[in-house]
């Protein structure tokens, strides 16, 4: 299993050379996209032929998690490309229209029905954020575990255990006050688990990298790095 990092930022992207949270999972040759914020989507481009790429996720529907999926879809347009969008239903006009496009087939999730996706088997976990917002558990060649935006909460332990790699909102200074984790939440993550751990969603003036320098097991996400799981 491979990790490429295509944005790493929110709720905005770094100016000059930083984009929003978006990644791309490769198992046994299927991909699978989690997240398309904004700046995300060229470098999609840059990494796969986008025609490999059947399944989209999105953990939740902030504009820094979603954006470049409307532009996405003109690129499916000119491909003739369909592909299956996976997400937690919600009333709302943001979610109609990121879903309603004749291109785009909408499999809305929930938390305790596990789904099978050519090579892999997902499953969801309800987060803690300011909307609803779910972490996914990608069960393939290796299993990896990507939190979305959330605060500590209890599902995390039970969406982690057994994981081989995790992929936490966990870049915050320690005493911020928001719906994000902090370094030190990430260090006891790593204490209690021992799993290895990539930062990301770090703010666009902040670098965590100093914090966790004493923890061989967290690293700080690198956009346009492909991590082995």
């Amino acid at each position: 299993m491979k990790l490429t990092v295509l944005g790493k930022y929110g709720p905005y992207g770094k100016a000059g050379d930083g984009a929003a949270s978006s990644y791309l999972v490769e198992n046994e040759g299927e991909y699978l996209v989690l997240d398309m914020g904004p700046g995300t989507l060229s470098r999609l481009q840059a990494a796969v032929d986008v025609k490999k790429v059947r399944y989209i996720w999105l953990s939740h529907l902030h504009y820094d998690h979603t954006s470049d999926f409307l532009a996405f879809r003109y690129l499916l347009e000119d491909l003739g490309h369909r592909v299956t969008l996976l997400t937690h239903q919600e009333d709302s006009d943001w979610y109609r229209l990121l879903t309603d496009h004749p291109l785009i087939a909408v499999q809305n999730i929930e938390e305790n029905e596990p789904v099978r996706i050519g090579t892999m088997t997902l499953r969801f976990y309800a987060m803690k954020h300011t909307v609803p917002c779910h972490a996914i558990r990608i069960e393939g060649e290796k299993t990896l575990v990507y939190t979305g935006d959330t605060m500590y909460n209890e599902n995390i332990p039970v969406a982690v255990r057994g994981a081989d790699c995790i992929l936490a909102d966990c870049s915050k200074p320690v005493g911020f006050k928001g719906p994000h984790m902090t370094a030190d939440i990430a260090e006891k993550l790593y204490d209690e688990f021992k799993i290895p751990i990539i930062a990301t969603h770090l703010s666009p003036g902040y670098d965590p990298t100093q914090d966790f320098a004493a923890c061989e097991g967290i690293t700080v996400a690198e956009e346009g790095k492909t991590y082995e799981i």
